[in-house]
């Protein structure tokens, strides 16, 4: 929590306002009128008497003095512990920059003519209290912002498809009637179990075809009473235990992508990931799409991932360690900022973030939020709707 403290000794006249985002006292001996006019244009209901300036009046008597933080468009000056001014006309400037957000405890402390005056108050924005019970039930959830590592990624479209290393086509050894069929499309076999038995049309005797692999069969063109060839294969046997992600690479993204490389594979539907390895890359390229194919070998030992699906790749270009990282589903937007909702027991309070680099977890922050500190990551958007209903609005 930031304190303001302003000590300000008048030997002359009183009229000393700050400008430009400046923390502005003037000092009125005169009765002043009051405005119900909130800074950034929204109606106000103030619960203090404001002066001409929108500002806050704190009175002592016949002895006056309004403080605010007055914008024209120019950089915010002035949040510190303590600051001083100098006269500029008929105001005093302060001379370092006022952060938003505008959140103080503000202690003032005025002398005129051996006449001693102090004032205190809070002028909170962005900032809300919810009780740690509340907190719970509404599932808020929190991390540390720190260093984390941010990924620069090449982004691909894919589908799933078998392993062609790893596909039997089953064909007749002979010509023939077909007197068993064993198999259905989709059952499982193992290596030398029976598939179907075949009269040869050549010496009529019976012979058996058996699997060379184990694995699915993915096609079945064979029935009992058909006659069968040497040419065409009855059953089609695919080890599913991998499988080929078939992947349609951008231009831009050919120089980055190598056999041997990694990518994690995303499943459109359900969002399930997993990591596969480049293991092909054509030497032609689409004139159609510009784009080249490669194939990734994925793992498939469970079967989740179903051949013909879409999925989405993404493979890592370069990776580099930031001082301070958010989640990127932290973010909110606070009027024309992008904000984390920062924790101090149950003190929730907005920080206003100058960004960088992000990947598909984490944003870095180059400025507005330090290491360490904690933060709303999930469920930010009720800490932002308790801000605005209980009107933490932009007022000083």
């Amino acid at each position: 929590m930031k304190h303001i403290i302003l000590i300000i000794k008048i030997l002359a006249i009183a009229a000393i306002l700050a400008g430009g985002y400046f923390i502005g006292v003037r000092i009125l001996r005169q009765q002043l009128a009051t405005s119900a006019v909130g800074e950034h244009g929204e109606a106000a209901a103030p619960e203090y008497e404001r002066g001409p300036h929108g500002g806050r009046m704190l009175r002592d008597g016949d002895f006056a003095v309004e403080v605010t933080i007055y914008e024209p468009d120019i950089p915010p000056q002035s949040r510190v512990d303590a600051f001083t001014y100098q006269k500029e006309d008929d105001y005093l400037v302060g001379g370092r920059i006022v952060d938003e957000p505008h959140s103080f405890d503000v202690k003032v402390s005025a002398e005129y003519k051996g006449r001693k005056s102090q004032w205190t108050y809070e002028s909170y924005e962005g900032r809300v209290k919810i009780t740690d019970q509340a907190a719970a039930s509404v599932d808020l959830k929190f991390e540390n912002a720190g260093p984390r590592k941010i990924r620069k990624l090449a982004e691909m479209t894919g589908r799933i498809a078998p392993n062609e290393d790893e596909i039997a086509k089953v064909t007749p050894r002979f010509p023939g009637v077909v007197l068993e069929a064993n198999k259905k499309l989709g059952d499982k076999v193992t290596k030398g179990e029976i598939l179907a038995v075949i009269e040869s049309s050549q010496s009529m005797t019976t012979y058996e075809i058996s699997a060379p692999m184990s694995g699915i069969i993915i096609a079945r063109d064979v029935a009992r009473g058909i006659a069968v060839t040497t040419d065409k294969p009855i059953y089609t046997i695919a080890d599913l235990s991998t499988v080929w992600v078939d992947l349609n690479v951008r231009r831009a993204d050919l120089g980055s992508l190598e056999i041997g490389k990694e990518i994690t594979i995303t499943e459109e539907d359900s969002g399930e990931t997993a990591t596969a390895k480049v293991t092909w890359l054509s030497p032609f390229g689409s004139q159609e799409t510009q784009t080249l194919r490669a194939v990734a070998t994925l793992p498939n030992a469970n079967g989740k991932w179903r051949t013909g699906l879409l999925v989405n790749a993404t493979l890592v270009v370069e990776e580099r360690e930031v001082p301070v990282a958010v989640r990127y589903d932290a973010l909110q937007t606070f009027r024309d900022w992008d904000v984390i909702f920062m924790k101090y027991g149950e003190i929730y309070e907005i920080a206003i973030l100058e960004l960088g680099q992000r990947d598909g977890d984490w944003i870095e922050v180059i400025s507005g939020l330090e290491a360490g500190t904690t933060y709303v990551t999930e469920n930010a958007f009720v800490v932002k709707a308790d801000v605005l209903k209980d009107g933490a609005s932009h007022d000083h």
